[in-house]
């Protein structure tokens, strides 16, 4: 079989009939896609109704290219076309989960982040208007470099967004790029309805661009630490419906309710935690500063001793 995008027709593909008669409107399957006839075409390019058995035709009605190999096969109504087509995608999800189909990242890529945490991945449906575009796009998105983010291609093929990509697109959580394709009022209501977001360019770097800006935006946060004072412990002090709580002396800097602290004992480190109460004798303060007495609740702390030392600091969001 051969399949591409022709002008004014959309999605063609030569079929070889080998048993029985091909119709107008039979409703058929051909992979992961299925369809009505539309319009039939001999060899010589003349319309016909119907196609006998070894006859080489062409059909439209296809709402996207099919991959060489499928198989085209008519089927009794639209209805158990839509349910072989929706069996044989999720039978071609699997098999790409299980070949692993990320472009960027290699398997020593994954161990070494696995340890460092989960790593997240941005996936992407890449749709194009010929097999050369597409070529060119894909390679434009595998040079694509993240530190934390992987870029999954779980799907690709040339012509308009069918309902099978948006199943494939609702099914994996991705994103659907399209590249010198126009939208139409029904793809467009299609893609609401299924909840699936589709993007249009006619500019390879400004696609690029936005899957790099995406892939950004799916970073967990980190922070690095402002450290902002020293505190020494005088004494615990028990508070009804409080618990017990740090009576300290700020000794540099300053403490703020809200902030985080090192808990030091003998030098070592015992607890890291936030402070989730601040007093000056018996009012609630948002910071105190050197040279100040307050007592100090620790989130998940009461084993205070006198000499304790603590060390505040604040988190500082950094870009990566």
């Amino acid at each position: 079989m051969d399949a591409h995008l022709e002008r004014g027709r959309g999605p063609v593909a030569t079929v070889l009939v080998q048993a029985g008669t091909l119709k107008v409107g039979d409703d058929f399957v051909c992979g992961h896609i299925y369809g009505r006839v539309r319009a039939l075409a001999d060899d010589r390019g003349q319309s016909v109704n119907e196609a006998a058995p070894a006859t080489p035709v062409v059909v439209s009605g296809m709402s996207e290219v099919p991959q060489a190999g499928d198989i085209f096969q008519v089927v009794g109504s639209e209805k158990a076309a839509r349910q072989i087509a929706l069996t044989k995608l999720i039978e071609r999800r699997a098999q790409e989960a299980a070949r692993d189909v990320t472009p960027r990242i290699t398997l020593e890529d994954l161990a070494r982040r696995a340890k460092e945490g989960e790593v997240k991945e941005l996936s992407l449906v890449v749709k194009a208007d010929a097999q050369g575009t597409l070529e060119a796009l894909l390679a434009a998105l595998q040079k694509i470099e993240d530190p934390v983010v992987a870029i999954k291609i779980v799907g690709q093929g040339v012509g308009a967004v069918s309902d099978s990509d948006l199943l494939l697109a609702s099914v994996s959580s991705a994103i659907i790029v399209c590249f010198n394709l126009k939208p139409t009022p029904a793809s467009t209501a299609a893609a609401e309805r299924a909840k699936v977001e589709v993007r249009y360019y006619d500019v390879i770097y400004k696609l690029t661009e936005d899957v790099e800006r995406a892939a950004k935006g799916l970073r967990e946060p980190t922070y690095r630490q402002i450290r902002e004072g020293r505190v020494e412990v005088i004494t615990p002090i028990k508070i009804p419906r409080l618990g017990i709580i740090a009576g300290s002396r700020v000794v540099e800097g300053k403490v703020s309710r809200g902030g985080w602290v090192k808990l030091f004992r003998a030098r070592e480190q015992v607890f890291e935690g936030r402070v989730t109460s601040l007093k000056h004798f018996k009012e609630d303060v948002r910071e105190m500063p050197a040279g100040q007495e307050c007592g100090i609740g620790l989130e998940g702390w009461e084993d205070f001793l006198a000499g304790d030392t603590m060390e505040t600091y604040r988190l500082e969001r950094e870009e990566i």
